[in-house]
Protein backbone atom coordinates (compact mmCIF):
# COMPACT_ATOMS: atom_id res chain seq x y z
CA UNK A 1 0.00 0.00 0.00
CA UNK A 2 2.87 2.25 0.82
CA UNK A 3 4.42 1.59 -2.61
CA UNK A 4 1.19 2.49 -4.32
CA UNK A 5 1.08 5.77 -2.41
CA UNK A 6 4.61 6.63 -3.47
CA UNK A 7 3.85 5.78 -7.07
CA UNK A 8 0.86 8.07 -7.03
CA UNK A 9 2.98 10.91 -5.66
CA UNK A 10 5.57 10.35 -8.38
CA UNK A 11 2.84 10.50 -11.04
CA UNK A 12 1.55 13.75 -9.60
CA UNK A 13 5.05 15.21 -9.67
CA UNK A 14 5.42 14.15 -13.32
CA UNK A 15 2.10 15.72 -14.19
CA UNK A 16 3.12 18.97 -12.48
CA UNK A 17 6.47 18.99 -14.29
CA UNK A 18 4.77 18.29 -17.59
CA UNK A 19 2.37 21.18 -16.93
CA UNK A 20 5.30 23.51 -16.11
CA UNK A 21 7.13 22.40 -19.23
CA UNK A 22 4.03 22.93 -21.35
CA UNK A 23 3.44 26.33 -19.76
CA UNK A 24 7.04 27.34 -20.43
CA UNK A 25 6.91 26.08 -23.96
CA UNK A 26 3.47 27.70 -24.44
CA UNK A 27 4.72 31.04 -23.14
CA UNK A 28 7.68 30.86 -25.52
CA UNK A 29 5.45 29.84 -28.39
CA UNK A 30 3.02 32.68 -27.58
CA UNK A 31 5.89 35.14 -27.38
CA UNK A 32 7.26 33.86 -30.67
CA UNK A 33 3.82 34.06 -32.26
CA UNK A 34 3.25 37.56 -30.88
CA UNK A 35 6.65 38.73 -32.18
CA UNK A 36 5.85 37.28 -35.58
CA UNK A 37 2.52 39.14 -35.64
CA UNK A 38 4.26 42.35 -34.61
CA UNK A 39 6.77 41.97 -37.44
CA UNK A 40 3.90 41.54 -39.89
CA UNK A 41 1.57 44.29 -38.61
CA UNK A 42 4.09 46.87 -37.35
CA UNK A 43 4.65 48.53 -40.78
CA UNK A 44 0.88 48.74 -41.23
CA UNK A 45 0.41 50.17 -37.74
CA UNK A 46 3.26 52.62 -38.34
CA UNK A 47 1.67 53.77 -41.61
CA UNK A 48 -1.73 54.16 -39.96
CA UNK A 49 -0.13 56.14 -37.12
CA UNK A 50 1.75 58.32 -39.61
CA UNK A 51 -1.45 59.00 -41.57
CA UNK A 52 -3.29 59.78 -38.33
CA UNK A 53 -0.60 62.23 -37.26
CA UNK A 54 -0.66 63.86 -40.70
CA UNK A 55 -4.45 64.23 -40.61
CA UNK A 56 -4.22 65.64 -37.09
CA UNK A 57 -1.60 68.16 -38.21
CA UNK A 58 -3.78 69.19 -41.18
CA UNK A 59 -6.81 69.60 -38.93
CA UNK A 60 -4.73 71.68 -36.53
CA UNK A 61 -3.44 73.75 -39.46
CA UNK A 62 -6.99 74.33 -40.74
CA UNK A 63 -8.14 75.36 -37.27
CA UNK A 64 -5.16 77.71 -36.92
CA UNK A 65 -5.87 79.08 -40.42
CA UNK A 66 -9.47 79.86 -39.47
CA UNK A 67 -8.30 81.52 -36.26
CA UNK A 68 -5.76 83.60 -38.21
CA UNK A 69 -8.40 84.41 -40.84
CA UNK A 70 -10.80 85.64 -38.16
CA UNK A 71 -8.04 87.68 -36.48
CA UNK A 72 -7.01 89.10 -39.86
CA UNK A 73 -10.61 90.00 -40.70
CA UNK A 74 -11.04 91.66 -37.32
CA UNK A 75 -7.79 93.61 -37.76
CA UNK A 76 -8.91 94.71 -41.23
CA UNK A 77 -12.22 95.93 -39.83
CA UNK A 78 -10.43 97.84 -37.08
CA UNK A 79 -7.95 99.28 -39.59
CA UNK A 80 -10.77 100.19 -41.97
CA UNK A 81 -12.65 101.88 -39.14
CA UNK A 82 -9.55 103.83 -38.13
CA UNK A 83 -8.88 104.78 -41.78
CA UNK A 84 -12.46 106.00 -42.24
CA UNK A 85 -12.27 107.92 -38.96
CA UNK A 86 -8.93 109.41 -40.01
CA UNK A 87 -10.40 110.45 -43.37
CA UNK A 88 -13.44 111.97 -41.66
CA UNK A 89 -11.21 113.92 -39.27
CA UNK A 90 -9.09 115.12 -42.20
CA UNK A 91 -12.22 116.15 -44.13
CA UNK A 92 -13.62 118.04 -41.13
CA UNK A 93 -10.28 119.77 -40.57
CA UNK A 94 -10.09 120.77 -44.24
CA UNK A 95 -13.70 121.97 -44.19
CA UNK A 96 -13.05 123.90 -40.99
CA UNK A 97 -9.99 125.51 -42.57
CA UNK A 98 -11.92 126.47 -45.73
CA UNK A 99 -14.85 127.89 -43.75
CA UNK A 100 -12.52 129.93 -41.53
CA UNK A 101 -10.86 131.27 -44.64
CA UNK A 102 -14.24 132.19 -46.16
CA UNK A 103 -15.44 133.80 -42.96
CA UNK A 104 -12.15 135.70 -42.77
CA UNK A 105 -13.16 137.44 -45.99
CA UNK A 106 -16.16 139.00 -44.27
CA UNK A 107 -14.10 141.73 -42.63
CA UNK A 108 -12.79 142.94 -45.98
CA UNK A 109 -15.91 142.19 -48.03
CA UNK A 110 -18.26 144.98 -49.03
CA UNK A 111 -21.25 142.72 -49.69
CA UNK A 112 -23.80 140.70 -47.79
CA UNK A 113 -23.38 137.06 -48.66
CA UNK A 114 -24.27 133.46 -47.84
CA UNK A 115 -21.97 130.47 -47.78
CA UNK A 116 -23.25 127.32 -49.47
CA UNK A 117 -21.91 123.95 -50.52
CA UNK A 118 -21.47 122.51 -53.98
CA UNK A 119 -24.04 119.72 -54.02
CA UNK A 120 -23.52 118.31 -57.52
CA UNK A 121 -21.01 118.78 -60.33
CA UNK A 122 -21.12 116.67 -63.49
CA UNK A 123 -17.82 115.71 -65.07
CA UNK A 124 -19.07 116.49 -68.58
CA UNK A 125 -20.11 119.96 -67.36
CA UNK A 126 -16.97 120.60 -65.33
CA UNK A 127 -16.51 124.13 -66.66
CA UNK A 128 -20.14 124.90 -67.46
CA UNK A 129 -22.38 124.60 -64.40
CA UNK A 130 -22.93 123.01 -61.00
CA UNK A 131 -25.62 122.97 -58.32
CA UNK A 132 -25.39 124.49 -54.85
CA UNK A 133 -27.22 123.82 -51.58
CA UNK A 134 -28.93 127.23 -51.47
CA UNK A 135 -32.29 128.07 -53.04
CA UNK A 136 -35.41 130.22 -52.76
CA UNK A 137 -35.82 129.23 -49.12
CA UNK A 138 -32.42 130.81 -48.46
CA UNK A 139 -33.25 134.05 -50.28
CA UNK A 140 -31.30 133.18 -53.42
CA UNK A 141 -32.40 134.82 -56.68
CA UNK A 142 -31.44 134.52 -60.33
CA UNK A 143 -28.26 136.38 -61.41
CA UNK A 144 -26.78 136.61 -57.92
CA UNK A 145 -22.99 136.47 -58.18
CA UNK A 146 -21.12 133.36 -57.04
CA UNK A 147 -17.51 133.34 -55.81
CA UNK A 148 -14.97 130.73 -54.78
CA UNK A 149 -13.11 132.61 -52.08
CA UNK A 150 -12.32 135.97 -53.74
CA UNK A 151 -12.42 134.48 -57.24
CA UNK A 152 -15.42 135.06 -59.50
CA UNK A 153 -16.83 131.73 -60.61
CA UNK A 154 -20.23 132.59 -62.11
CA UNK A 155 -23.81 133.60 -61.45
CA UNK A 156 -27.00 131.91 -60.30
CA UNK A 157 -28.85 130.79 -63.43
CA UNK A 158 -31.77 128.73 -62.07
CA UNK A 159 -33.33 128.80 -58.61
CA UNK A 160 -35.36 126.03 -56.97
CA UNK A 161 -36.72 125.84 -53.41
CA UNK A 162 -33.65 124.31 -51.76
CA UNK A 163 -30.96 124.36 -54.45
CA UNK A 164 -29.78 126.44 -57.41
CA UNK A 165 -27.83 126.00 -60.65
CA UNK A 166 -24.77 128.18 -61.20
CA UNK A 167 -23.56 129.13 -64.69
CA UNK A 168 -19.77 129.36 -64.65
CA UNK A 169 -17.87 132.17 -66.38
CA UNK A 170 -15.93 129.44 -68.25
CA UNK A 171 -19.16 128.30 -69.95
CA UNK A 172 -19.09 128.94 -73.71
CA UNK A 173 -22.22 131.12 -73.45
CA UNK A 174 -20.78 133.30 -70.68
CA UNK A 175 -19.64 136.87 -71.39
CA UNK A 176 -18.30 139.13 -68.61
CA UNK A 177 -17.27 142.79 -68.93
CA UNK A 178 -13.77 143.24 -67.46
CA UNK A 179 -10.85 145.60 -66.94
CA UNK A 180 -7.24 144.57 -66.77
CA UNK A 181 -4.96 146.04 -64.11
CA UNK A 182 -4.03 148.85 -66.55
CA UNK A 183 -7.72 149.76 -67.04
CA UNK A 184 -7.97 148.23 -70.52
CA UNK A 185 -11.65 147.51 -71.07
CA UNK A 186 -12.87 144.33 -72.70
CA UNK A 187 -14.88 141.16 -72.21
CA UNK A 188 -13.88 137.62 -71.32
CA UNK A 189 -15.61 134.67 -72.92
CA UNK A 190 -15.62 131.06 -71.79
CA UNK A 191 -14.84 128.08 -74.00
CA UNK A 192 -15.74 125.05 -71.82
CA UNK A 193 -12.13 124.01 -71.21
CA UNK A 194 -11.43 126.04 -68.08
CA UNK A 195 -9.80 129.00 -69.80
CA UNK A 196 -11.14 132.44 -70.70
CA UNK A 197 -10.31 134.70 -73.63
CA UNK A 198 -9.95 138.45 -73.24
CA UNK A 199 -11.30 140.54 -76.10
CA UNK A 200 -10.48 144.26 -75.84
CA UNK A 201 -13.28 146.62 -76.85
CA UNK A 202 -10.66 148.57 -78.78
CA UNK A 203 -7.38 147.30 -80.16
CA UNK A 204 -5.81 150.73 -80.19
CA UNK A 205 -2.58 150.61 -78.19
CA UNK A 206 -3.71 147.47 -76.42
CA UNK A 207 -0.77 145.54 -75.02
CA UNK A 208 -1.64 143.10 -72.27
CA UNK A 209 1.21 141.10 -70.79
CA UNK A 210 1.40 137.65 -69.25
CA UNK A 211 0.64 137.96 -65.57
CA UNK A 212 -1.67 140.98 -65.88
CA UNK A 213 -4.64 140.60 -63.56
CA UNK A 214 -8.21 140.96 -64.80
CA UNK A 215 -11.22 142.19 -62.78
CA UNK A 216 -14.90 142.81 -63.43
CA UNK A 217 -15.45 146.30 -64.87
CA UNK A 218 -18.80 147.07 -63.24
CA UNK A 219 -20.27 147.74 -66.70
CA UNK A 220 -22.94 145.15 -66.04
CA UNK A 221 -26.33 144.66 -64.45
CA UNK A 222 -25.01 141.51 -62.79
CA UNK A 223 -21.35 141.72 -61.81
CA UNK A 224 -20.18 144.57 -59.52
CA UNK A 225 -16.83 146.21 -60.16
CA UNK A 226 -13.57 144.84 -58.84
CA UNK A 227 -14.20 141.09 -58.55
CA UNK A 228 -11.12 139.08 -59.45
CA UNK A 229 -11.52 137.05 -62.65
CA UNK A 230 -8.04 135.72 -63.36
CA UNK A 231 -4.70 136.57 -64.95
CA UNK A 232 -3.36 136.70 -68.51
CA UNK A 233 -1.61 133.35 -68.97
CA UNK A 234 -0.79 133.50 -72.67
CA UNK A 235 -0.55 136.06 -75.49
CA UNK A 236 -0.95 134.65 -78.98
CA UNK A 237 -0.43 136.62 -82.16
CA UNK A 238 -1.22 135.05 -85.51
CA UNK A 239 0.71 136.45 -88.49
CA UNK A 240 -2.46 136.33 -90.60
CA UNK A 241 -4.48 138.03 -87.88
CA UNK A 242 -3.21 141.40 -86.59
CA UNK A 243 -5.29 141.05 -83.43
CA UNK A 244 -3.62 139.39 -80.47
CA UNK A 245 -5.45 136.69 -78.51
CA UNK A 246 -5.18 136.88 -74.75
CA UNK A 247 -5.83 133.76 -72.74
CA UNK A 248 -6.96 134.39 -69.17
CA UNK A 249 -6.67 131.66 -66.57
CA UNK A 250 -9.02 131.56 -63.61
CA UNK A 251 -7.53 130.54 -60.27
CA UNK A 252 -10.58 128.47 -59.31
CA UNK A 253 -9.74 124.79 -58.84
CA UNK A 254 -12.91 122.99 -59.95
CA UNK A 255 -11.55 119.71 -58.57
CA UNK A 256 -11.40 121.22 -55.08
CA UNK A 257 -14.65 123.19 -55.24
CA UNK A 258 -16.55 122.52 -52.02
CA UNK A 259 -17.92 125.75 -50.53
CA UNK A 260 -18.98 128.85 -52.43
CA UNK A 261 -20.04 132.42 -51.61
CA UNK A 262 -23.24 133.89 -53.02
CA UNK A 263 -23.39 137.69 -52.93
CA UNK A 264 -26.92 138.36 -51.69
CA UNK A 265 -26.84 142.15 -51.64
CA UNK A 266 -25.03 145.46 -51.41
CA UNK A 267 -26.03 149.10 -51.54
CA UNK A 268 -25.43 149.27 -55.28
CA UNK A 269 -27.17 146.16 -56.52
CA UNK A 270 -30.18 145.18 -54.46
CA UNK A 271 -31.10 148.04 -52.15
Amino acid sequence: MKFKGNKKKIEIIYVVLIIFVLMFLGKGAFKYFNNSLNRVFYPIQAKIYSIGESVKEKIDSIQKYHVLLQENSKLKEELSGKTILSEQIKYLKDENRRLRKLLGIKGEFAYDFKIGKVSFHQVRELYESFSISLGKEDGIRKNMVVLSGKNLIGRVDQVMNNYSIVQMITDQDSVVSVLDQNNILGVVRGNRNGDLYFEPTSNYEVDLKVGDKVYTSGVSDIYPKGLYVGYVSEVDKNEKDPLKKYKVKTEVDVFDLNEIIVITGDKKLWQ
